[in-house]
């Protein structure tokens, strides 16, 4: 029976460049955890989906908002024409080239906006970044032995896909602007197909797709925004340093 592996990307496989803009203050914040933010602010993060190079323009047609993760129920109303406001499109184009050029990235950008429990843009967010040194090799290394690498990630569409073509992960294979819930979901459906589907995370936000793998694996990266609870978790099997290991542990998997 074949293995997939199945690996988040911003943290996992992508040393991420992240950029927060306030609003209503002014201030830019620079390599901390969205997510982890997000949570403490009590807000929800929105992917942004639909060319951003249109957004910037102040041209909404074909853009759509996509909750990657709440901290509040319910949902609120997300009203696509706030992405109109002067200030947001001053913060997409500004957290766009930081994001961009503060790291170099490797795959371009992805944007997205915070929001409060009334549904209002509080902050933009933008995303960037390189793939880790010991990436390429592994997921070469793997493929080559018959596994199939899967990407599921919450990253808006164009970074997402660009990450795979620089990795040779085929296009079919790819999840984007996925909530946790959709990371699970597409775990339990290669389950049917697979003998064994290794889930590869970094963070909290991966867990609900975990338990639902064969085998779960958290990568903590050293120097890394990660949640500081990710070293307690109790519910994985492995949580190693770099994703050298996994391939290792993959290797390892037997089949009756």
């Amino acid at each position: 029976m074949r293995k997939a592996v199945v690996l988040d990307k911003s943290g996992t496989i992508v040393n991420p460049c992240r950029v927060i803009y306030s609003l209503a203050t002014g201030e830019l914040l620079f390599h901390v955890s969205t997510l982890k933010y997000v949570v403490e602010r009590g807000e929800a993060l929105v992917n942004i989906r639909g060319s951003l190079k249109s957004l910037a323009e102040g041209n909404i047609q074909g853009a759509s908002l996509k909750v990657s993760c709440m901290a509040f129920k319910p949902m609120p109303n997300l009203n696509i024409d706030s992405l109109k406001d002067t200030k947001v499109i001053d913060g997409i184009k500004l957290v766009m080239n930081e994001a961009q050029t503060h790291c170099n990235s490797q795959m371009g950008a992805c944007a997205a906006v915070i929001v409060n429990p009334k549904g209002e843009i509080t902050h933009v967010v933008g995303l960037g970044g390189r793939l880790y040194d010991d990436v390429e090799e592994v997921v070469q290394t793997m493929m080559c032995r018959g596994v199939d690498v899967f990407l599921a990630t919450g990253n808006c569409k164009e970074m997402t896909l660009k990450c795979a073509d620089l990795l040779n992960i085929p296009r079919r294979f790819v999840l984007f602007d996925a909530s946790p819930e959709d990371k699970r979901d597409w775990v339990r459906k290669l389950r049917g197909f697979y003998g064994s589907v290794i889930m590869v995370g970094n963070d909290l936000n991966d867990l609900i797709a975990m338990k639902e793998a064969d085998v779960s694996v958290i990568v903590t990266r050293t120097g890394t925004t990660a949640h500081e609870k990710v070293s307690e978790c109790k519910d994985v099997d492995y949580i190693v340093p770099s994703l050298k290991e996994v391939e290792g542990i993959v290797e390892g998997i037997t089949h009756p």
